[in-house]
């Protein structure tokens, strides 16, 4: 990870993502750009005075929270429309990795709309969601995963930020036609499926193994079946992760690998933060 950028609006909601953004830098030894972007509504005189405001707020969060007085981090205040600004940000920037603060909502359906929903769903930049507190890297993530290039991006960046952790790879099986199949059936089909994802989970474990060598973290398979998002939200909420990570479709939003809207779902309630990554290619 080469170059990180931060968004934020100044609201302590941000605080935690800048703290994460910093601490990411730095053990990456990474560029951090932290972003504020000013209503380019505003008058010329409102908008001079905002830009310096804010210049000065980021600069004195930025003291207050680094540790390395080499640390690679440059606040950049610009004028515009808030999302289309960032994603337009993250991509002349080259940004690896793109670090929001948590949203107000709890519910997905309050949830659409937000600035974190238009980035994650119009931009190609990994996204990262943070709304723990920052005690340290991450060392337990939790990756949904199918057999789309997607899942397989994101262990591929779970991997990288836990290295010398534990990454758990969780696959919720679909029990087809409830009600119409016997019991017996239903259990058939979800084994079937388990174990051709296995297969595949196997095979990305060793790929990523030896891309990391000596910095991989330690790998682990669950296989479970019930609703998507609630099984996997219990099951971070279980195991204690302190990353959540998802993958997505293109830009016509969040991966049918975690089903479109049950991705929003984990977006907005899930207990640790949530790093969305779009494709294999990023």
């Amino acid at each position: 990870m080469k170059k990180i950028l931060m968004a934020t609006d100044l609201s302590s909601r941000c605080d935690r993502a800048l703290q994460r953004a910093v601490a990411l830098a730095e053990q990456f030894g990474a560029q951090l750009r932290v972003l504020h972007v000013v209503q380019e509504a505003f008058l010329e005189a409102m908008t001079a005075q905002q830009v310096s405001i804010a210049r000065k707020a980021i600069e004195e969060q930025i003291a207050a929270i680094s540790k390395s007085e080499s640390a690679n981090v440059e606040p950049h205040i610009i004028r515009g429309l808030d999302y289309e600004d960032i994603i337009r940000e993250a991509e002349s920037y080259h940004a690896d990795l793109i670090v929001l603060g948590i949203h107000r909502h709890q519910r997905p359906e309050l949830f659409q709309g937000t600035t974190i929903e238009r980035v994650v769903r119009y931009g190609s930049t990994p996204v990262l969601m943070v709304k723990n507190t920052v005690t340290g890297p991450y060392r337990k993530a939790l990756v949904g995963v199918d057999l789309s290039d997607q899942a397989k991006a994101a262990l591929r960046h779970a991997a990288r930020l836990t290295s010398g952790g534990v990454v758990q790879l969780i696959h919720v099986a679909h029990r087809p036609f409830v009600g119409f199949l016997s019991r017996d059936t239903q259990n058939r089909a979800v084994r079937e499926q388990g174990e051709q994802i296995s297969s595949v989970i196997d095979d990305w474990i060793k790929e990523v193994s030896e891309q990391l060598g000596e910095k991989r973290p330690q790998f682990e398979t669950l296989l479970r079946d019930g609703i998507v998002a609630a099984t996997v939200r219990e099951n971070a909420e279980a195991l204690k992760s302190d990353l959540l990570t998802i993958g997505t479709h293109g830009r016509t939003g969040i991966s049918h690998a975690i089903v479109g809207s049950v991705a929003e779902d984990l977006l907005a309630s899930a207990p640790c933060d949530v790093l969305v990554v779009r494709d294999s290619s990023q």
